[in-house]
């Protein structure tokens, strides 16, 4: 490749043979400063259509920062395809490939920008370390003058990349910014308290969300499989974190290491904030759970957890509103068996049967849930069952007409023993 003030030119040179191929020429783009000089870089890949290497089809990437400019292209049988075209915020001085799918550009901010080759910008950072300034950072000459004679300064060969670590040559010393790995990341939030941000990114990256990042596989499915025993981690480093605080907050207030026998009436509002903080924990391991599959780590070490800090009721009731959203279609017996007693112990047995509405059947335990249902007196759960569940709309309508039979028994016995008290 051949640049000039005008021009960059990409030439295939032949191996043994006096003769060089023309394949695309790069004019300076509109805009562009005068007597500005791109910066160029490459990155060779391959990408395979079959599983056989000898179809593996060679892609070279070219990104030209040009000024203000960026113009990236790929180069695959000889052919040179324009892929993207996009605007700088300052004149570039350097720019370099991390991957086939991200390239680092360094401007005359002092800044390191980290962008795909679409152009999304996904990082930005500065290079210049305190107590320092541009000409101190980057090393550049000045060889080279513009059309009108005038030396222009040049940064060629002052930035290079190895894996995901940028190295920028200064004039009396180095400075290397690393691209951190997704676990870091997260642990960096972690760290400064950021557990929403640590938990919405472990989402994202299991979702492929993985743009700005270098050390994860490409597809989603790998992805998933790689960090999945990060994530659970991550989510019960979650909850013990927040129990520990409630616990200590607790054992601060009553001074009893944490027992909560005199607070109800001492202190009923810091009860509230108690179950408050319980509920709001519930509710982020469950939708963490649902996004990422994990309903039996939801249902077993979470709840056990919840219960071992005596909030198992909490967390059941934390489970009704993604219920009713049909975000959970089913739930082990135990659970369900805890959920049915919790709310019939509350009198809350509309809302519980409005919950078995929302169940997937066929993932019950019928027979459990019918039980459940007799003992508790859930009739139109129990039609819903026997309708949905095994297309039977009789024996419900038996069980409904001797529960009737039965209740006028008791009112005849009762009116009779009544009668006869009075005469």
């Amino acid at each position: 490749m051949f640049i000039m003030h005008q021009h960059a030119l990409v030439v295939r040179l032949r191996t043994n043979i006096d003769h060089v191929d023309h394949i695309e020429n790069f004019s300076r783009p509109d805009g562009a400063r005068e007597g500005s000089i791109a910066y160029a870089a490459w990155k060779y890949t391959s990408s395979s259509t079959d599983s056989s290497p000898i179809d593996e089809e060679r892609v070279s990437w070219l990104a030209l920062a040009w000024d203000r400019q960026v113009q990236v292209a790929k180069l695959v049988k000889s052919k040179m395809i324009r892929h993207k075209d996009w605007k700088l915020d300052s004149a570039a001085v350097g720019v370099a490939w991390l991957n086939d799918q991200m390239l680092a550009v360094l401007n005359l901010k002092g800044q390191l920008c980290l962008f795909s080759k679409d152009g999304s910008e996904l990082r930005r950072t500065i290079f210049i370390l305190d107590g320092f300034v541009f000409d101190d950072s980057i090393l550049y000459h000045t060889h080279f003058s513009n059309r009108f004679g005038n030396p222009e300064r040049h940064f060629n060969n002052s930035v290079a990349v190895r894996g995901a670590t940028v190295y920028i040559l200064g004039p009396s010393f180095l400075t290397v910014s690393r691209l951190l790995p997704w676990k870091e990341r997260i642990e960096a939030l972690k760290m400064a308290g950021d557990w929403m941000g640590a938990l919405d990114m472990a989402m994202k990256l299991y979702d492929g969300h993985t743009q700005g990042v270098v050390d994860l596989p490409r597809t989603v499915d790998s992805i998933r499989g790689a960090i999945m025993p990060y994530l659970v981690e991550l989510l019960l480093s979650y909850i013990g974190y927040v129990f520990e605080y409630i616990s200590i907050a607790l054992s601060n207030h009553t001074g009893k290491g944490g027992a909560t026998d005199g607070l109800i009436d001492a202190d009923r509002s810091l009860l509230t904030q108690r179950e408050e903080q319980y509920a709001r924990v519930g509710g982020v391991a469950v939708e963490f759970c649902v996004h990422i599959g994990r309903n039996d780590i939801l249902f077993d070490t979470v709840f056990s957890k919840f219960v071992a800090a005596q909030s198992g009721g909490i967390f059941l009731e934390v489970l009704e509103p993604y219920i009713l959203k049909d975000m959970l279609g089913s739930l082990p017996p135990e659970i369900m068996q805890a959920l049915v007693e919790h709310y019939s112990g509350k009198g809350w047995l509309q809302r519980v049967e409005q919950c078995i509405l929302h169940m997937d059947i066929s993932s019950l335990d019928f027979n459990q849930v019918v039980r459940l249902c007799r003992e508790h007196g859930l009739y139109g759960a129990l039609i819903y069952l026997f309708n949905q569940g095994l297309n039977d709309f009789r024996t419900p309508l038996e069980e409904l007409l001797s529960v009737i039979q039965n209740a006028t028994r008791k009112d005849a016995t009762s009116t009779w023993s009544t009668e006869c008290l009075f005469i």
